[in-house]
């Protein structure tokens, strides 16, 4: 069996690409996953909070058929962009270029705005792996929904709701009197 031996440059790009579709799946699970505990919250109220997403708590089937659905149409983007690249690209491609761009995004955009996207999508993916990541361990260590933690109010409750932020709208604001401005003026 004869090894042949890869350019540097091309395994640096193929752990590029690799990096960038990990990064794509964190960012839909860093956003599907709070969104679920959040309508589990709202939907299913008597059984929220008795366990959790990492221990298999109830939930509603429609995040699950949701994260299945896109991984299976990621996968069936995969399977495409392969083709593409073994058939007519080649080594000329970028790292996560899909060959798919229905919104025209970098349609014509020249490399250096492409690499932009990129190590941005990059940043972004990698701080969803983290996020993802912490989700788990918070889940696992509380066996509390990440949404009902207290140190996630800032992240999962809107701000006027949150008790010291509402303390401080208060003593800001809470001397002005907006009725009598208002006939005032008139």
């Amino acid at each position: 069996v004869e090894v042949v031996e890869r350019p540097p440059a091309l395994v640096l790009r193929d752990y590029r690409e690799a990096e960038i579709r990990h990064g794509r799946l964190a960012m839909l699970a860093a956003m599907l996953w709070p969104l679920q505990e959040i309508i589990d919250r709202i939907c299913i109220p008597e059984s929220f909070g008795e366990t959790t997403v990492v221990y298999g708590g109830p939930t509603l089937p429609f995040f699950p058929l949701l994260m299945t659905f896109f991984m299976l149409n990621l996968g069936y983007l995969d399977i495409f962009a392969s083709e593409i690249k073994e058939n007519e690209a080649g080594n000329a491609f970028l790292p996560g270029e899909c060959f798919w761009d229905p919104l025209k995004i970098l349609d014509g955009a020249p490399p250096s705005m492409k690499r932009n996207m990129q190590e941005r999508e990059i940043l972004n993916g990698r701080a969803a792996m983290i996020a993802v990541a912490a989700f788990f361990f918070e889940e696992a260590m509380t066996h509390k929904p990440i949404v009902s933690l207290p140190t996630n109010d800032l992240l999962f409750e809107p701000a006027y709701q949150v008790p010291y932020i509402q303390a401080w709208l208060d003593s800001q604001f809470g001397n002005i009197d907006y009725a009598s401005s208002i006939i005032d003026r008139g």
